[in-house]
């Protein structure tokens, strides 16, 4: 009967968000969802969201989906995709930590480039590794030189590779619930595991570089 939480995925910025925020208002006076936002949303879009509801009296946008990981995407195969990863985007990352906005990371193992199907040192190919878009959007030699140092923390610790960029992301100033989609009880129990791993100061700024 209730959504708890409602997220609009891709923005169509032709469009006024005036409206857009009234109407999400009016399904939460209704009580057909309690929390709402924006997937795919530009961070100044949902900042433009927030001012509007606050100048007249209406709740704004209180979580936003945006793509993020420890790699960064260089190609965009389906269009609209809004990512905050990389200096690039630095100020978005900013933004949500300085208004407490929780991000609720998808694509957090960047689609399986992340997860240790393809290993940098294995003698086969990537297409062997990885889909498509994997591919498309991360196969990029500074991303293969952070993936490889992934993997050289992940062996100093004695964890996999999906624990290290999945504790890198908890390890944020800012708030990041990371979505992830295991498809096996063994992919479930590693990515509870990467609760348990601590990384160091030296250990998150090494994994930066690439």
């Amino acid at each position: 009967d209730c959504t708890d939480m409602y997220l609009l995925h891709r923005d169509d910025e032709s469009r006024p968000v005036g409206p857009v925020v009234e109407v999400l208002n009016e399904l939460k006076e209704e009580g057909k969802i309690k929390y709402f936002g924006g997937s795919n949303w530009n961070y100044e879009r949902i900042a433009e969201a927030n001012e509007y509801a606050w100048n007249h009296g209406l709740t704004g946008f209180t979580v936003a989906s945006p793509c993020f990981n420890m790699v960064e995407m260089k190609g965009d195969p389906w269009g609209g995709s809004v990512h905050i990863s990389g200096p690039d985007r630095k100020e978005a990352r900013k933004w949500y930590r300085e208004n407490d906005i929780p991000v609720f990371s998808y694509s957090s193992l960047a689609r399986g480039f992340l997860s240790g199907k393809y290993h940098t040192k294995t003698d086969k190919k990537i297409e062997e590794c990885l889909s498509r878009a994997p591919i498309a959007e991360y196969y990029d030699p500074g991303n293969i030189e952070k993936l490889e140092k992934a993997e050289e923390l992940a062996e100093k610790k004695g964890c996999t590779v999906s624990q290290i960029a999945l504790a890198w992301l908890l390890a944020q100033e800012m708030t990041v619930y990371p979505i992830v989609s295991p498809s096996t009880e063994e992919h479930l129990l590693d990515n509870i595991g990467a609760f348990k791993i601590q990384l160091s100061t030296e250990d998150f700024l090494h994994l930066l570089t690439g």
